[in-house]
């Protein structure tokens, strides 16, 4: 039984898989502005107080909404750190950059976590968003280093290796291998 079917099962459904992420807000303009901006969301439905986005098939990815009972959260409040979203190659990542700082917007942190490179971006609310992309050629490589004693390394903030996201894309442009770019940040006594 594969994973994702054990999941499955363990779920009590066939067919589970995460399909959105509602977002209350005080900024529900900006919010707007931002997703649309950094997934070219397109909205499905909105009206006053909320919007449901889309950036691909399913009905909506987002839900983002504003009451008035919205507090903002403590930096160290606990749940959820950060949402992830993966990108299929390193050139997409690189692109995705490239037309995020055209707009303004910039990663707060750029970080090589070996299995992935991400960079990490705050909305205007502060939540963390993850853009990444894996850094082995199939998801059972980079699941088996998830697995192997290399993984203790980035066990400990900052969990991975800090980089410039501008020498990534020198780098790029200059036709480094995906391989090569996979190791941006990394000591040389890592690789």
């Amino acid at each position: 039984m594969s994973n994702t079917q054990q999941f499955r099962t363990n779920m009590g459904a066939r067919h589970t898989y995460l399909s959105h992420f509602g977002i209350r807000t005080k900024r529900l303009e900006p919010m707007i502005d931002w997703y649309t901006t950094v997934f070219r969301a397109k909205i499905m439905h909105r009206n006053e107080s909320l919007a449901f986005l889309t950036f691909d098939d399913e009905h909506h990815r987002f839900v983002i909404f504003e009451d008035e009972m919205t507090v903002t959260k403590p930096d160290s409040a606990a749940g959820i750190d950060h949402v992830g979203f993966g990108l299929l190659s390193i050139g997409d990542l690189v692109a995705t950059y490239e037309r995020l700082k055209d707009e303004g917007i910039m990663p707060f942190m750029p970080m090589n976590h070996r299995f992935t490179t991400s960079l990490y971006y705050y909305d205007p609310d502060g939540n963390e968003v993850e853009l990444s992309v894996d850094n082995f050629p199939t998801k059972e490589e980079c699941a088996a280093f998830v697995k192997s004693r290399a993984m203790t390394e980035i066990g400990k903030a900052p969990f991975g290796y800090p980089f410039n996201a501008d020498d990534l894309v020198e780098l790029y442009h200059q036709g480094a291998t995906a391989k090569e770019l996979s190791r941006i940040g990394i000591p040389t006594d890592r690789n």
